[in-house]
Parts: C-alpha cells; sequence; structure tokens
C-alpha cells in the first residue's frame, strides 16, 4: 500500500534519492528487486530522470502502481518468465529503492515484489552480479527414476548443502551413509566428492541429474564404478547414433547461443583437423598472461574429439561451459547471451592458449608518414605475427586498412590493423513494422491483423492514417490500445509518439464511432470470478471490448445487449428451450451503484430484468452480471456493483475512466459452457504491407562497412597536428581476407536510450562470394569463398533461441543443428532471415 500523500516527497526528492541509490556497487550478500522495465520508464519520466524521452508528444502523467505482471508466467505458478533481459524486459534496483518506490507508488498487487540476490560469479576474476534465475536440478534416488524430484538451487550453494538439501527431500536417516552423482553424459556418472565446492565451480547445469546412492545395510554400493550401463536417464543407447561431426549439443539452460558457435567452429575442417590431429596439445602457452592456461584450448579439444567421434548423437559440453564460465564471468550464468560476443571471447581465447610465441617482443609503432600502403601494410602484419603467431591466425586473422581525416589541418591517418571477423550494419530505415490487431465495428467479422509501415520517428495519428488507408475506414473511427492479459493497460493519443510503443507490445485498435453527444466509449473486460476470492487481474480472460454506448437512456438491458452483441462470435448458446436458461433470483432493492459485499457469491450473477420483486419467478439466465471497476494509486481495487433497477447508468466518458474499466462477471460454470476463445485462430491476416520491406544483399552491407563515415562526438579521433579531439572522417578498406571468413550481421542495434533488433533478410550466397571487388591490395591471391555455416537467431531483442546451419566436411551436406537434434536440410534453406553470423572458407583453403 502507498504512503499517504502528505508523505510522499516531490518528485525532485523521488529522482534524487533514486539516482543516488541505483548506481550503487553491487556487493555479494545484497538483495536487489527486479522492476518491470516498461513502469520504471514511465516513474523516470514523471520524475524527470530521462532526459531522452520526448516530451513534446506526451505528459508527465503518474506512472500509478508498481505493476510486474508482465514479468510473471500466464499459468498463474508466481515464476517469472524465461529469457527475460536485463533493462530491457526489468531494471534491477536495490532494496533501499524497491521500499521506497513501494512506499510512494505502492504496487498493483501483494505479489508483484521479486528479489533476488547477489552472488559473485568467476574463479580467477571474480565479479558480482544479481542472481536472476535459480538453477532447476533433477533429483533422484538411488538411481530410480520413478521417484524424481525437480529443485532449484543457487549457483553459489555448495555441494555439501545440496547434499542435506536431497537427504530432507528424500527423509534419509542421519546415520545412513550417502554419496552423490551427477550425470555427465548418457549412461555416464562423475561422484561429486568436494563438499566445499559450489553448484557453479561444480559445473552443473540447467536440468542436470543428479543421484543420491545410499548404502547398504550389508555396507555395499549398487553403483560401483563411474560409469555404468545399467541405468540410462534418457532412456535410448547413444553409441553408433551419428556419423562423425552430426553430434548434438544439449542446452545446458539457456545455452542454445554456445551451442550454435560451438557446431559452426566444429565444421570449420582446417579446425576440426587441427584439433582431431591433437596438434594443440604440442603448442598450449599455459604461461601467457592474455591466455586461460591452456584451459579453453584443452577442453575445445575435447569436445571436438566426442562430437567428430561417430559414437554419439549428442553430447554435454558441460565442461567447456565450466572453463568459460570460470575465465569469463558474464557467461557463467543460465541466461542467454549474444552468440558472437561468445565467438569473440572463443576465437581470442584460442589464440592465447595456443599462442606460439611465449614472449611477445615490444615493437614501437611507427607512422605510415606517406610510405606505399604495400610496405605500411607488410610492416603492419610482420610486426603484428611477431607478437601473435597461432593457428586461430592461420586461419581467421586478416587485415584492414583504416584511413583517418581531420577536418581542420587535413591530416590523414593510415594504420592497418588485424581482423578476426567483420562486423557489417545493415542499412536502417527510417520507418519502422508495427503488427497491429484490428477489431471493427461490425461485431461478425473477424478481426483483421496488419503489419503496418510507420515513420520510427513519428506519431500515433500516422499509424491511424495507415491503418485506415489499408482497411477502408476513417482515422478518426480508430482508437489504438495497448492490451496486456485480458485488460487495457493503455489508450493512446493522436500526439503519442510511436516510439511509445515496444516491438513486444500487444496493439488492438478498434474501429469505433467518433464520441460525440449521443455515444460514449466504454471499456469492458471479461471476468470469471473464483467462489473463494475476489477480484484480480489474473481472472480476466479473452479479448476486452470497447461499447459504443448511448449516452442518455443506457439502461443495464440495454448495456448487456451491447456487449452481448459483440461477442457473438465467441459464444455457444444452448438451445432455447433448455432448462439451462432459467433460474430464479430476489428483487435489489439498494440503489444504482452499490458497494459489493458478497462478491463471491452466485446470487450476483443473476438479476430480473425489471424493477419489479421478482423472488421466486423463473426468469432467463444471464450471462454476466456488471461491475464497475477502479484501480487506486495505493493497488486497491475498488468493486463496484451495477444494479439493474432500470434507469439509465451514469458511466463517464472514455477520456474520463482513467484506470475504470467495466467488468462482465461470469461463473465458471457459464463460461464453460458457452464461452468459445476464439482469439488465437479466428483472425484474418492482411499480407498487402509486408512487401514493403525490402530484401538486403550481402553487397549492400559490405559497401556500407567500406563507405566514409564521420565520427560521432563520442568517438572523436585525436588529431596529433592540432592537438584536440575531431569528429574526422574514417573509412574502412579490406587489405588482406582470412582463409576462413567469419562475418557478423549487425542485427541489434544498441545506443543509450533504445535496443533493437533488425529482422531484414539479407541475401547471400552459399557458393561463390566473391570479395574481390572489395579488396584494394591488388595483388592479393584469389578471394572467392563457399558458405560453410550460419549461426542464426530467432525471436527478439535478448531472448529468443539460436540454431546453426552447417555443411558436414564428409558428405557437403548442410545440417540443422538444434541444441541435440541434429537434421539434415536442402541448400536453399540455409538463407533465411534468422542469419546472424556466417561462416565461408577461401576455395583455396579446402586441402590445408
Amino acid at each position: 500500500m502507498a504512503e499517504d500523500v502528505e508523505s510522499v516527497p516531490d518528485i525532485t526528492t523521488q529522482k534524487q534519492l533514486i539516482q543516488a541509490q541505483i548506481g550503487k556497487t553491487m556487493v555479494k550478500g545484497q538483495t536487489w528487486y527486479l522492476i518491470d522495465s516498461k513502469w520504471f520508464k514511465s516513474f523516470k519520466h514523471y520524475v524527470g530522470m530521462d532526459d531522452a524521452w520526448d516530451t513534446s508528444s506526451g505528459t508527465d502523467s503518474h506512472p500509478g502502481p508498481i505493476d510486474n505482471n508482465p514479468l510473471f508466467n500466464d499459468d498463474g505458478s508466481g515464476s517469472i518468465k524465461e529469457n527475460l533481459v536485463d533493462e530491457l524486459d526489468y531494471v534491477l534496483v536495490p532494496s533501499e529503492s524497491w521500499d521506497l518506490l513501494v512506499q510512494w507508488y505502492g504496487t498493483v498487487d501483494h505479489n508483484t515484489a521479486i528479489s533476488r540476490q547477489v552472488v559473485e560469479n568467476g574463479v580467477f576474476v571474480k565479479h558480482c552480479k544479481v542472481e536472476v534465475y535459480l538453477l532447476e536440478l533433477r533429483l533422484c534416488k538411488d538411481f530410480n527414476l520413478e521417484n524424481e524430484i525437480r529443485h532449484k538451487f543457487s549457483k553459489i550453494d555448495t555441494v555439501g548443502h545440496v547434499g542435506k538439501t536431497m537427504r530432507k527431500l528424500y527423509e534419509i536417516p542421519d546415520e545412513v551413509e550417502t554419496r552423490i552423482w551427477y550425470c555427465c553424459a548418457p549412461n555416464e556418472f562423475n561422484e561429486l566428492t568436494k563438499e566445499e565446492s559450489t553448484v557453479q565451480d561444480s559445473g552443473l547445469c540447467q536440468n542436470q541429474l543428479l543421484v543420491i546412492e545410499t548404502r547398504s545395510e550389508d555396507g555395499s554400493w549398487n553403483h560401483q564404478t563411474k560409469k555404468s550401463t545399467r541405468f540410462n536417464p534418457y532412456s535410448y543407447p547413444t553409441e553408433n547414433r551419428s556419423a562423425p561431426g552430426l553430434c548434438g549439443l544439449c542446452n545446458l539452460g539457456n545455452t542454445c547461443f554456445m551451442n550454435s558457435v560451438l557446431q559452426c567452429m566444429s565444421n570449420c575442417p582446417p579446425i576440426t583437423k587441427y584439433f582431431l590431429n591433437e596438434e594443440h596439445l604440442n603448442e598450449l602457452n599455459e604461461e601467457n598472461p592474455l591466455g586461460m592456461k591452456g584451459e579453453i584450448a584443452k577442453a575445445f579439444g575435447d569436445l571436438i574429439k566426442v562430437m567428430w567421434s561417430g559414437r554419439y548423437s549428442y553430447t554435454m559440453p558441460h565442461n567447456f561451459k565450466l572453463q568459460v564460465g570460470r575465465f569469463a564471468p558474464q557467461f557463467s550464468g543460465y541466461q542467454q547471451h549474444d552468440s558472437q560476443e561468445l565467438l569473440t571471447f572463443l576465437l581470442d581465447g584460442l589464440h592465447e592458449d595456443l599462442n606460439r610465441i611465449k614472449k611477445k617482443p615490444y615493437i614501437e609503432l611507427q607512422d605510415a608518414s606517406g610510405r606505399p600502403d604495400k610496405d605500411v601494410a607488410k610492416e603492419a602484419w610482420d610486426n603484428y605475427r611477431k607478437r601473435n603467431d597461432s593457428v586461430i591466425v592461420d586461419f581467421f586473422h586478416g587485415l584492414l586498412k583504416s584511413t583517418v581525416v581531420c577536418p581542420d589541418c587535413s591530416k590523414v591517418s593510415v594504420t592497418f590493423d588485424p581482423f578476426c571477423y567483420l562486423s557489417l550494419p545493415l542499412p536502417t530505415k527510417k520507418e519502422r513494422a508495427l503488427e497491429v490487431l484490428l477489431f471493427h465495428c461490425d461485431a461478425a467479422q473477424k478481426p483483421t491483423r496488419y503489419t503496418v509501415i510507420v515513420p520510427k520517428k513519428g506519431l500515433i495519428r500516422d499509424l491511424v492514417t495507415n491503418v485506415g488507408r489499408l482497411s477502408s475506414i476513417h482515422p478518426d473511427n480508430l482508437i489504438v490500445t495497448e492490451v496486456t492479459r485480458s485488460h487495457f493497460h493503455k489508450f493512446y493519443t493522436n500526439k503519442d509518439a510511436l516510439e511509445k510503443i515496444d516491438d513486444k507490445d500487444v496493439i488492438y485498435i478498434y474501429e469505433m464511432p467518433v464520441q460525440n453527444d449521443t455515444h460514449v466509449i466504454l471499456p469492458v473486460c471479461l471476468w470469471e470470478s473464483s467462489p473463494k476470492l475476489g477480484f484480480s487481474h489474473e481472472q480476466l480472460f479473452g479479448d476486452p471490448l470497447l461499447i459504443a454506448a448511448p449516452r442518455k437512456g443506457c439502461t443495464y438491458d440495454v448495456l448487456y445487449q451491447l456487449v452481448l452483441h459483440k461477442l457473438q462470435r465467441c459464444l455457444r448458446m444452448p438451445d432455447d428451450n433448455s432448462s439451462w436458461w432459467n433460474t430464479k433470483t430476489r428483487r435489489i432493492l439498494n440503489g444504482d451503484l452499490t458497494l459489493s459485499e458478497d462478491l463471491p457469491s452466485d446470487e450476483n450473477d443473476r438479476s430480473c430484468s425489471d424493477s419489479s420483486d421478482c423472488n421466486g419467478e423463473l426468469i432467463q439466465r444471464r450471462l454476466f452480471s456488471f461491475y464497475l471497476v477502479t484501480s487506486g494509486a495505493d493497488c486497491s481495487q475498488d468493486i463496484v456493483k451495477i444494479h439493474n433497477d432500470g434507469n439509465p447508468l451514469p458511466f463517464p466518458t472514455l477520456e474520463h475512466m482513467g484506470q475504470s474499466f467495466i467488468a462482465a462477471k461470469w461463473v465458471p460454470r457459464d463460461r464453460d459452457q458457452v464461452f468459445y476463445d476464439q482469439s488465437l485462430e479466428d483472425i484474418k491476416d492482411d499480407q498487402s504491407t509486408k512487401s514493403n520491406l525490402q530484401t538486403l544483399k550481402l553487397k549492400d552491407c559490405i559497401e556500407l562497412y567500406t563507405t566514409r563515415e564521420k565520427l560521432g562526438a563520442d568517438d572523436a579521433w585525436y588529431c596529433p597536428t592540432c592537438k584536440k579531439h575531431q569528429q574526422a572522417t574514417k573509412k574502412f578498406d579490406l587489405w588482406c581476407l582470412p582463409r576462413i571468413l567469419i562475418i557478423h550481421l549487425k542485427r541489434f542495434v544498441y545506443n543509450r536510450y533504445h535496443r533493437d533488433k533488425v529482422d531484414r533478410m539479407v541475401q547471400y550466397p552459399v557458393r561463390g562470394l566473391n570479395m574481390s571487388d572489395y579488396v584494394i591490395n591488388k595483388s592479393h591471391l584469389q578471394a572467392v569463398y563457399d558458405l560453410i555455416g550460419v549461426c542464426n537467431h530467432y525471436g527478439g531483442l535478448g531472448g529468443g533461441h539460436y540454431t546453426a546451419f552447417c555443411q558436414n566436411q564428409s558428405d557437403h551436406k548442410w545440417y540443422l543443428f538444434d541444441d541435440n537434434c541434429v537434421s539434415e536440410i536442402k541448400e536453399q534453406a540455409v538463407v533465411s532471415s534468422a542469419a546472424y553470423v556466417l561462416f565461408y572458407m577461401r576455395r583455396d583453403s579446402y586441402d590445408e
């Protein structure tokens, strides 16, 4: 509950208090809270913390009570959704900030708080972060899967704590000796012997199976060795299940980003050959301070040998995941990450672990000073190879020419820098595509889904204008809303900025008559009541309605018939002669609007058709009854029953409804009897605008990458002649290309205030990518490439799912690697709008 208004400080004080607290450094053991990012954005706008918000088209509206409902699963379990992304879906605030915000604004319900502990990640490099997701493990006793229990643990819980928990869950007496095994591969178990080791250090992963084994009274153990053929938790044998290289990788808990990268790297023939021949063992550089003590290279080599053994249809990359988490704490948890960032770490880690240079010499860089490019490039490459010499450099590294020109003194700086992948920008458009659902005024007509092209910096007016043009409906008759969990979250005005609509928002547009002296627009939601509970948003169902009710003479019966008419597509009425329609009721005498004290009662779901006393009479059953629901700023719900006394109903207009709406209350048996939800299947799709999203070609991205650009103020270049930072012009040119060319399509766009994903289709060749036209080095060798792997990303920013398309070097067929599942695909399926990272191999490199 929110505090009294008198105790709430002014917005300037609120801003100062929250700003001071959210910038604090996390400390192990602290409690932080998750807050829905959309609510927090509204709060920042309200108190003036968000300078990037376009206030010219909005108002400083009160954010209302804290609403974390978008973060929870819809199944009522109280668990949060998977793959939530920090700052995109939620923000993290310390407990002090949470307490203040609850005091000032309240919460929509009493289950809103989502508290999490700060834990310390990493072995060699310590890094504190909030553990948003606990690790769920499968537990069983004495290798009997019939008694399996699922339980969640923190990654900082010790093996000893896990053991005590399992003993308690299975009610094992203290005097009975036990030991714990973890399943590391099908039919293979290792014992957890170090009780002080943490779950993280032990390499345990999401959904991993742990077995607590009890010693028999005769002193014997059932499980005598580390490997067992008597127990298979995956219910099928795994040997002789696949050809070499066609080995899936189990998802250890949101690790598809890692699996997709490993599959692409595994299908680079020279790299696979290098590790299968165990050449890496002779080139380990365990003393390199920039490396990972050889652990990354050894873990990767071990995994490659398993994947290419031909013995397994899938394997668990748990040891590789453990080593990555030890040296790069940002990857230590079980949240989704960017596959390209993992690829960058892997290439750099393998290079430093396998660097043939044991002692790097100091080399002083020389300025180009007008020398020919050929000489400067050779010098730069030779100097680089004196400090960096590994199998990764041999196959993945190339050379870029960078030219920077000062706008004041025309000083030209030319440098040649190595690269291991090209990050190509996707040409951005000033438009965006919004998916909306249009509900027609004719209730019998199916809703229509439109994909509408609108200006990124436009207004809601632009959206309704385009929808009106596509649907032949006048824009003045369209009302734009955001719907969350079967109720209206927000009503937009024509002056609102389109930037306020996130890509993940559910936008409903309603065709309605213009509100005037004769009609008023009323929001109506469907509510399934519970005999034991009062009102909650979780009980709402179906699509919310907008009703054009007569401003004068709208009685209870009139409103009931209007709502019934709007629901006609969703109702399956019993026969008119059915006894289901008849019921008994009694007259309501206590006026027009009365506070409901008997909310769960069935009596509230029957009413007489007029104001006469119908006590004991048989009347026709109503499907629902009406309540006026108003959400208070202190998270309270004011529920007012609307009685049928034959008088006109005094409803406010839509613009004055605020947080109020009319709830059409159903009892469960009536809903089950007549309501048929068609919200997902009874929709008409309009495809007319999708053709406007033009397809890009890979060459367009390469040309944009090599186009001269002006540096931004945050990326200014220091001019040695002017002795100050300048917004110079910069241009990249390709000088020398590697044998394996990795192309990263920059689909994820980040800046200080906004994050977005570009889903545009990029056409890329499977065979014959000729890069010669883009190489300025005239003496460069043949630069024709063939595609060997694609890392795909499906879904939205920060979450979604990663897969890989890879060409097997043995049979030259293409396969889809989707975590542990591997299946053959046709070559034409390899080119898709999900492509994120492309792996090309130069044609003269196949025999190396």
